[in-house]
């Protein structure tokens, strides 16, 4: 008669390896958890955001994902950052504004991303600042940036009657890119005159002086630059009408139409259009165009904006 001999498992490899799977799980479920409790997701629900509105953070840039970790839920964050025109710097005065301007109103973000960008969030003449001169010929001076105290270009030269009405002078490239313009406009049948061009800094404290003698300051404010503040004193504005049209109908004529479609050609744009009176801080001027040179010029009809609003996005930074 034979016995077989039962085999014995060692118990001992047996619990190795299922100490080693445990520690194994465990660190895999250790990191795991770890990755979850530190994802940019798990904090931004932490911050009160929901699923949604966290895809929609996870978009832009960590600056953002970090500063909505860091707080609380904003209402106002994710619309803001949407706008294609939100500045980053700008963001704390975007929030004061709306918390001012809208209380519990629907907010126009786009509208306070712009306003705010060009400065509209204060009054005209307050909190400004200095043009920044190096620009050269896209230099920007309006309600809020000023020229050097009674700044006075050195190349002005005067105008022909040919192109405008007595007394103007303007700066000579100036001068010739409008030559240029005037020729186009004869060839298509119209005809460009200029009414008022460069101004001094005692020229333009006297035409503001009289009307906030005889209106007020606001009508003044409204209607007229004040001195260091007026794009005429630059020697880079024109005031363009056809001959016998006059401020009141002069947007109703085809030379308009012509010049507001083809002077970016030639380094001016309409630097007071229609619908931008918040924003530019004067009333719509259909005569009013400032020359910046024909490549910054098209660049800035193409955008759709107000030079005050493409400065402050692409130049100022």
């Amino acid at each position: 008669m034979y016995y077989t001999k039962k085999r014995r498992i060692k118990k001992g490899p047996i619990i190795v390896l299922a100490v080693i799977i445990l520690v194994i799980i465990l660190i895999v479920v250790g990191i795991n958890l770890y990755n979850h409790y530190t994802s940019n997701e798990y904090r931004l629900s932490e911050a009160g955001y929901n699923e949604d509105e966290i895809k929609e953070i996870l978009k832009f840039d960590e600056k953002y994902i970090t500063y909505a970790i860091e707080h609380k839920y904003e209402d106002d964050f994710i619309p803001l950052l949407k706008e294609k025109y939100f500045l980053w710097k700008n963001y704390d005065k975007y929030i004061a504004y709306i918390d001012e301007e809208y209380g519990n109103k629907q907010v126009d973000y786009s509208k306070v991303v712009s306003l705010v960008n060009v400065g509209a969030d204060s009054d005209p003449y307050t909190n400004t600042k200095k043009a920044d001169m190096d620009k050269g010929y896209a230099i920007l001076v309006n309600k809020y940036t000023s020229l050097p105290e009674k700044y006075a270009p050195d190349d002005i030269v005067e105008m022909s009657n040919w192109y405008a009405y007595p007394d103007n002078s303007i700066r000579q490239e100036v001068y010739d890119a409008f030559k240029e313009m005037s020729e186009a406009a004869k060839e298509t049948g119209y005809t460009l005159i200029v009414n008022s061009s460069y101004r001094s800094y005692d020229e333009q404290k006297a035409i503001y002086d009289d009307y906030e003698d005889n209106r007020g300051k606001e009508y003044a404010d409204t209607y007229a630059a004040r001195p260091d503040f007026s794009e005429h004193q630059t020697g880079l504005s024109l005031d363009v009408f056809s001959p016998g049209a006059n401020m009141s109908n002069f947007a109703d004529t085809e030379t308009f139409k012509w010049l507001s479609e083809n002077c970016y050609k030639y380094g001016f744009i309409l630097r007071y259009p229609e619908g931008k009176e918040e924003i530019t801080g004067y009333n719509y001027e259909a005569w009013h165009y400032r020359y910046l040179g024909k490549e910054l010029a098209k660049k800035v009809y193409e955008s759709g904006l107000t030079y005050d609003e493409y400065y402050a996005y692409y130049l100022d930074k």
